[in-house]
């Protein structure tokens, strides 16, 4: 029955690859090919960083300790990708992404938390980009995806501001560990999952609210910088 029901929409809604506009599949094999893979940055300076690992000089008690960064947001092919997800709506095109995902930080993690949207954008998108690629990182490390934070502030797009210090500004105090999710998060170590780490603000503020509730160890995973 499903079959017959994907072969049904296919026709309706034919698939079409966001990086040549083949029709088919919502990312042709060629240009999966062909998107360019990030150079991994310390997600406290963003300068070059071996395997992600947050440089020495940048430690910080409260701060993210590694990212892993998949794709370079410069290529255009990905940028389109990852607008179909944003703004096409295409849940689909996370796993087409991550179809042959593999990254390695010499750590292990308990838990794989989303970068949660507010509640009025979740709505009116259907889903939070986040969440969905955490759900295919974590059936593929076998790693379970908990929902411990929430945004209880609605902010600017941080698209739309130009600083970096606008940005870090936006997102003070917006996030918060959910009261059932607190004495979970003792002494575990977590991977913070969002779709594109920019300036990061976004992903070190949530560092900062998931270590104060006790988690030892955050490392952040993006599809693109």
């Amino acid at each position: 029955m499903k079959i017959v029901f994907d072969l049904i929409m296919d026709f309706l809604f034919p698939r079409v690859c966001k990086g040549c506009g083949k029709m088919g599949k919502d990312l042709c094999n060629k240009c999966f090919r062909e998107l360019s893979i990030a150079e991994q940055i310390c997600p406290e300076c963003g300068e070059e960083s071996l395997m992600g690992w947050t440089h020495k000089r940048c430690k910080k008690k409260l701060g993210m300790d590694g990212l892993i960064v998949i794709c370079d947001y410069q290529d255009e092919k990905l940028k389109a990708v990852i607008d179909g997800i944003k703004f096409d709506f295409n849940k689909e095109l996370v796993k087409s992404l991550l179809k042959n995902f593999r990254f390695e930080t010499g750590e292990s993690f308990d838990f794989l938390v989303p970068v949660p949207l507010h509640f009025y954008r979740e709505n009116w998108r259907g889903f939070n980009q986040a969440e969905e690629i955490a759900k295919v990182v974590g059936k593929k490390m076998r790693i379970t995806t908990l929902n411990t934070l929430k945004r209880v502030k609605r902010t600017k797009q941080q698209s739309v501001l130009k600083t970096r210090e606008e940005r870090m500004q936006n997102v003070k105090g917006v996030f918060k560990v959910e009261e059932k999710w607190k004495n979970m998060m003792k002494g575990k170590k977590v991977l913070l999952i969002d779709d594109v780490f920019t300036s990061g603000a976004d992903m070190r503020e949530c560092t900062k609210v998931l270590k104060e509730a006790g988690a030892v160890m955050v490392w952040g995973l993006a599809l693109a910088h």
